[in-house]
């Protein structure tokens, strides 16, 4: 029989961005960025602005001794929208920049990814989500300043679309940064609640990205070598934050889980969770938290040898035990190092209301990312979980 041909074939794994993960690469940072431009627009947030100021100055000083020009905007908001968005892309036009750099945690990063791509681009921020089809972003550069769970990397962001006032989506492969940059010995190390919840949505992504119906070697990989690390990393960073130790294994950590999700896209515990902040004042990484229990409890059996898989490199004892005991081990081991770090257990100590479930399921079943799932979806499922984690 002859093969059925297809004309749409994706790679397995597709990482076009440059990574550096080392120590004090950060004074040296102006030869990386002399490779992609010379007129450079640092992007931040004013909370990440004030927390980082020593390492912009340090920044700002390496490219302008390289006579780069560099312009830092610090006008976002802590929690942005797609109208901060539009404001900050007026700037950059206006000075015929060629490279975005967003510098500090996730709302920096994905706006600078949304700068990006708009100073190209003749869009509204909103209008983006509708109009996938664009032209190629200015040169864009990431420097988390700790980890944020893959999105370092992604070629994607979310925003808060200001009518709708709901978590959009915008996925371009277009978007994969030039180069991420991580200086695990200067960068700012976050308090115990965001070191906490930020490595816990990158175990979530690294867990699904395991059962995704797309997983293949190289994601398997990458997932479970994320895991391996925040189970070994997460509870030395959580005890002594000030300890540099962890720090480079877990900023690995959520560059792998980065890599995973970009090719399984599976994160049903990210669907929800963007889901729960577009109702909610509880924050994706926290949402993230919540839910992963109980979106591994939902695909327990339809992917048991996976699990097991997790539970191994978790180091949980599965000897003399069945396939489904051990998958729960996975499960248990998840729930036990969310209980040693703080991670809060039900979304009824959030103030959310019982009713609003209905409608964050019905959001979270609109993003794409739910797609690959080893278990059938729906928006009645969805809320099944969310019910459950109340």
């Amino acid at each position: 029989m002859a093969p059925i041909l297809k004309d749409d074939l994706t790679p397995d794994i597709y990482i076009p961005t440059e990574i550096y993960i080392q120590k004090d690469i950060i004074p040296n940072i102006g030869y990386i960025i002399k490779k992609y431009g010379s007129k450079v627009i640092l992007i931040t947030t004013a909370n990440d602005f004030v927390a980082n100021s020593s390492i912009i100055e340090t920044i700002y000083k390496n490219l302008k001794d390289l006579d780069i020009g560099c312009i830092v905007y610090d006008e976002i908001s802590d929690i942005p929208d797609t109208e901060y968005v539009d404001s900050a892309v007026y700037f950059t036009k206006k000075t015929n920049c060629d490279t975005i750099i967003g510098l500090g945690g996730i709302e920096s990063i994905n706006v600078a990814k949304a700068v990006a791509i708009l100073t190209n681009n003749s869009l509204f921020c909103e209008d983006l989500f509708n109009y996938p089809d664009v032209q190629p972003p200015v040169m864009l550069i990431t420097i988390p300043t700790h980890p944020i769970f893959g999105f370092e990397i992604l070629p994607m962001f979310y925003l808060t679309e200001i009518h709708e006032m709901t978590k959009k989506v915008y996925r371009n492969s277009l978007l994969f940064p030039k180069a991420t940059i991580i200086d695990y010995n200067i960068a700012n190390i976050p308090d115990e609640e965001t070191i906490a919840n930020n490595m816990i949505s990158a175990l979530a992504m690294s867990t699904e990205s395991v059962i995704s119906k797309k997983s293949n070697p190289f994601i398997n990989t990458y997932a479970l070598k994320s895991i391996d690390l925040i189970f070994k990393n997460l509870p030395k960073a959580y005890i002594d934050p000030k300890n540099p130790s962890p720090w480079n294994p877990l900023s690995i950590a959520s560059i792998m889980s980065g890599f995973a999700f970009s090719a399984s896209e599976l994160s049903l515990s990210l669907a929800i969770s963007l889901a729960l902040s577009s109702r909610s004042d509880i924050t994706v990484e926290r949402g993230m938290g919540v839910i992963l229990p109980h979106v591994m409890e939902y695909n327990l059996t339809a992917s048991s040898s996976k699990y097991v898989q997790m539970s191994k490199v978790m180091d949980e004892s599965i000897k003399d035990i069945t396939v489904i005991e051990a998958a729960i081990k996975a499960i248990e081991g998840v729930r036990k190092l969310e209980i040693d770090i703080n991670i809060t257990q039900r979304l009824s100590q959030f103030d959310i209301q019982k009713i609003e479930l209905s409608r964050v399921a019905e959001i979270a079943n609109s993003y794409h990312f739910i797609e690959n799932a080893p278990r059938p979806l729906s928006r009645d499922e969805i809320e099944t979980i969310l019910i459950a984690a109340y």
